[in-house]
């Protein structure tokens, strides 16, 4: 069980309560539990995984603080950020968009072993899932996923005007948002905020938080073998 909380002490907007604290508990045994068979993290170290995973899918909440929003977490895996920002942030409204069928599974048993409501799975591509959902969310968000001039054309779609697509990325997000070359202002979205955070224990992490500034081409998100041979 896990018992060093102060990690998350230093953040002004995570608040650990004991139904989270739980949660948490139960996430991380269950994780382990069912990492062979889903191959969902090679990180399996109580204490890292709560710094390295949970804490780490939470640090953007410093910059964009949630509330009740509508929310799609992006190629998802086992859950981060999604199921984090759940647990931490109950009223949110939370989609989990992941295109591996093992990891579909073991998302559904752990909802399922958390009680958690309001939180759906979908199990497709994100560029497919952003046509069929066209402006839908207030807040788009992925960590890990993909580079970024591929995230932000696959999510812009679903994205409400004046809504946010966050990517959560490490030490190569400033090459990744040069690599861009004005696809951003094409698609109508706008870096309004930049976090980089270089003492969290883990390596530099730079979140980047996009703006909507109108609605997107319906030309965009292309096919994924297209984006991606365009990509870096």
């Amino acid at each position: 069980m896990f018992t060093n909380w102060k990690i998350f002490e230093n953040y002004n907007n995570i608040c650990v309560t004991s139904t989270v604290k739980q949660q948490l508990n139960k996430y991380y045994e269950f994780l382990v539990k069912e990492n062979s068979k889903y191959n969902l993290t090679r990180i399996t170290n109580i204490n890292e995984v709560f710094e390295k995973h949970f804490l780490d899918s939470l640090l953007f909440t410093e910059n964009y603080p949630i509330s009740n929003q509508k929310i799609a977490d992006i190629g998802t895996g086992p859950g981060f950020p999604g199921v984090v920002i759940k647990i931490f942030f109950p009223e949110t409204k939370i989609t989990l968009i992941e295109s591996n069928n093992k990891k579909v599974n073991f998302l559904k048993q752990l909802i399922n072993e958390l009680n958690l409501t309001d939180i759906e799975i979908t199990n497709e591509r994100a560029e497919k899932f952003s046509l069929n959902n066209i402006e839908k969310y207030d807040l788009v968000i992925s960590r890990a996923v993909a580079y970024l001039d591929i995230l932000l054309e696959i999510g812009v779609q679903m994205i409400k005007v004046n809504g946010h697509f966050i990517a959560l990325k490490g030490p190569r997000a400033e090459e990744e948002i040069n690599n861009l070359k004005g696809k951003d202002e094409r698609i109508k979205l706008k870096l309004v905020d930049k976090q980089i955070l270089k003492d969290v224990g883990f390596g530099t992490r730079i979140n980047l938080f996009y703006l909507k500034t109108d609605t997107t081409n319906k030309m965009y998100p292309r096919k994924y073998s297209q984006i991606k041979k365009e990509s870096q």
